[in-house]
C-alpha cells in the first residue's frame, strides 16, 4: 500500500516539477519513465524525456507531450500543466532523489530473482550499486575559483602519485592525482605489463611506500609475482637456481626498499567482483593508494552492445568512475593497432578498437621501441596524452626486459610526421 512521500500524489507532483526546466536540467538522469506506475505517468514521463533529449529542455507546449504519446492521455496530460502553475511542488523537489532510489531498488530486486536463481549474485550486487550513485552529482554545491581557493590551490600537488620515472613524473609535475586514469599504450608483446610492473614497484618502493592493487585480466597472479620479484631482484628466478636462496633475498630485499606492499588479484573478472575485491582489502586494512589492472578490455563489459568498442568505452568509464570513488590514480594497459608495429612513435590515433578511450583517460603514455632500439635494450615514453600539462615530450629510457626495469634517462621534444617517423629530436 503507498504511503507518503511516494504515493499517487506524490508521484504526479514529480512529473508536474518535470515541467520545471531549471531543475529537470540537473535532474534528466535521476528521473526515469519506469519509477512510475501507472501506464499514463509512465507514457507522459517517456515523452518529457524524450522531447528533453531532441531539445535540450522541458516542452512548454501541453500538445508536444500529447503528439509524442500518440493522441493518448490529452486530458491528463492537461492537468498536468495546470498542476504544474497550481501546487507547491518543494517537498516533491526535496525527495526526488529518494523516490528514484527507492524505485530503482524495487527494480533492481524485481530484476535480479532470475539471476539469483541462476546463482549469479554479482549482477544483483551491481545493480544495486547503480541505485546508490543515483542523485550522487547533486550532493556537491562545487567550488568556487577565487573565495574556494584555499580549499584546491595548496593541496594541487601534494597528494599526486609519482610515476616513479624522474622524467615523467617532471612532465607531470610531480606524479598522477587521485581519481585521475593513466593508460601505458603499446603493440602487442612490446612491454605494457612491464611498465605497469614497473609503476606498482615504484608506488611501493622507498619513495612512496604506498599500498597496491594489481589486478590482472591475462595472467596467473604466480607468473605476476615473478615479474615483481625479478624487478626488485633485478632478475627472474631460474629452474635450476637454489629457489630458497633466492627467496631468502627477495624477501630481505624487499624489506629494505619496498615500504608498501603490492597484492596481485588475476582471472578475468566483472565490474562487481572488481569492486567487491577492493571493498574487501580496505575491510581487512590494506588501505590501497594505487590500483592497476593490466588488461581493461578483457573485463567483462556491464552492459552487451552489438559494437565492441561502445562496450569498451563503459569499461574505461567505469574504471575512470572507480579511481574517483576511492580516491586513488588508476592505471591500465592498452593495446596499439596494427599498423603501432612499424611506428617509432605511437599516437593516440594507433589506439586499437576504441578511441574513445584516449578522451576518458587523463594520461597517455605510450611505450614506443624499434627493433633496433630493443636489441641495445632502450626504448622510449611518448607522452601522448596528459590531460593537465604538456603533451609529446619523449622520455629515452633503459630497458631491461630480463630484469623487468624501465628506467628513464632524459627527456626531449619531438616533432612526428604522418607516418609516426621522429624528427628534429632534441634532448634535455
Amino acid at each position: 500500500m503507498d504511503t507518503f512521500p511516494f504515493n499517487r500524489e506524490f508521484r504526479l507532483k514529480i512529473l508536474a516539477k518535470c515541467l520545471d526546466d531549471k531543475w529537470m536540467a540537473g535532474h534528466a538522469g535521476v528521473i526515469k519513465p519506469e519509477y512510475f506506475e501507472q501506464d499514463e505517468e509512465t507514457a507522459f514521463a517517456k515523452a518529457l524525456l524524450e522531447f528533453r533529449e531532441r531539445y535540450h529542455r522541458s516542452p512548454r507546449d501541453p500538445m508536444d507531450i500529447i503528439e509524442l504519446c500518440g493522441g493518448e492521455h490529452s486530458t491528463f496530460i492537461m492537468d498536468m500543466y495546470e498542476l504544474s502553475e497550481d501546487w507547491d511542488l518543494s517537498l516533491a523537489a526535496d525527495f526526488a532523489v529518494e523516490f528514484a532510489r527507492q524505485q530503482a531498488a524495487k527494480l533492481a530486486i524485481l530484476d535480479g530473482v532470475d539471476d539469483i536463481a541462476r546463482g549469479d549474485i554479482n549482477k544483483v550486487i551491481e545493480r544495486m550499486k547503480q541505485v546508490v550513485t543515483i542523485g550522487q552529482h547533486l550532493d556537491s554545491p562545487g567550488i568556487d575559483p577565487i573565495q574556494d581557493v584555499n580549499e584546491w590551490l595548496f593541496d594541487y600537488w601534494t597528494d599526486k602519485v609519482p610515476t616513479g620515472w624522474r622524467h615523467v613524473d617532471n612532465v607531470l609535475e610531480g606524479g598522477v592525482t587521485p581519481a585521475e586514469m593513466g593508460i601505458i599504450l603499446a603493440p602487442q608483446n612490446r612491454g605494457k605489463s612491464m611498465g605497469l610492473i614497473n609503476l606498482g614497484y615504484n608506488a611501493a618502493s622507498l619513495l612512496m611506500g604506498l599500498k597496491v592493487a594489481h589486478f590482472s585480466q591475462e595472467m596467473r597472479q604466480q607468473q605476476v609475482a615473478k615479474r615483481y620479484a625479478a624487478r626488485i631482484l633485478f632478475r627472474f628466478p631460474q629452474r635450476d637456481d637454489d629457489l630458497y636462496e633466492y627467496a631468502e633475498e627477495l624477501v630481505e630485499t624487499a624489506r629494505r626498499f619496498l615500504k608498501g606492499q603490492i597484492r596481485i588479484i588475476s582471472g578475468k573478472k566483472t565490474t562487481g567482483q572488481i569492486e567487491a575485491h577492493l571493498d574487501a582489502l580496505r575491510e581487512e586494512g590494506f588501505d590501497f593508494g594505487l590500483i592497476i589492472d593490466d588488461y581493461p578490455d578483457l573485463i567483462e563489459p556491464i552492459k552487451h552492445y552489438s559494437d565492441k568498442r561502445f562496450e569498451l568505452s563503459d569499461i574505461y568509464e567505469w574504471m575512470r568512475g572507480l579511481a574517483e570513488e576511492y580516491n586513488v590514480p588508476i592505471w591500465g594497459a592498452s593495446q596499439g593497432n596494427r599498423a603501432s608495429l612499424t611506428k617509432e612513435i605511437i599516437t593516440l590515433q594507433d589506439i586499437a578498437e576504441d578511441i574513445n578511450k584516449a578522451s576518458i583517460a587523463d594520461i597517455i603514455i605510450s611505450l614506443c621501441q624499434t627493433y633496433e632500439e630493443e636489441q641495445t635494450d632502450q626504448c622510449r615514453l611518448f607522452m601522448a596524452k596528459v590531460r593537465d600539462g604538456k603533451n609529446h615530450d619523449v622520455i629515452q629510457c633503459k630497458f631491461y626486459s630480463e630484469q623487468q626495469a624501465i628506467i628513464s634517462v632524459k627527456v626531449g621534444k619531438i616533432a612526428i610526421n604522418k607516418n609516426g617517423r621522429d624528427q628534429d629530436v632534441e634532448h634535455k
